[in-house]
């Protein structure tokens, strides 16, 4: 997938880091701006907007883009390093779940 998405890039094509994270309304709501250490990232949606939990989403700031309504299983991958500043935006109800991957140091 790598040599589709960044072409002409080579690498050992491993996902060195991959964690669930978990937004709730007594614990983390939200995550501040911040760039990711890794090649690239991916984001997969593990529980269900609208039902489980409302608001939330990854907005990428310098491309103003949001992506709040990704059905579970649906995966978002994105640069990691230097163009794709992002945050996960506050959620306003329930708990959201979503897994991170972090690519390619």
């Amino acid at each position: 997938m790598q040599r589709l998405v960044f072409e002409g890039y080579s690498s050992k094509n491993d996902a060195y880091l991959s964690f669930v994270v978990k937004y709730d309304m007594r614990g983390q709501r939200k995550l501040v701006p911040h760039h990711d250490a890794a090649t690239f990232t991916t984001n997969t949606a593990l529980n269900r907007v609208g039902i489980d939990f409302e608001g939330g989403g990854s907005f990428f700031i310098r491309q103003n883009c949001l992506v709040g309504d990704a059905p579970v299983g649906w995966t978002l991958i994105h640069p990691g390093r230097l163009t794709h500043y992002h945050e996960g935006r506050e959620i306003s109800r329930g708990t959201r779940y979503i897994l991170v991957s972090f690519n390619d140091p």
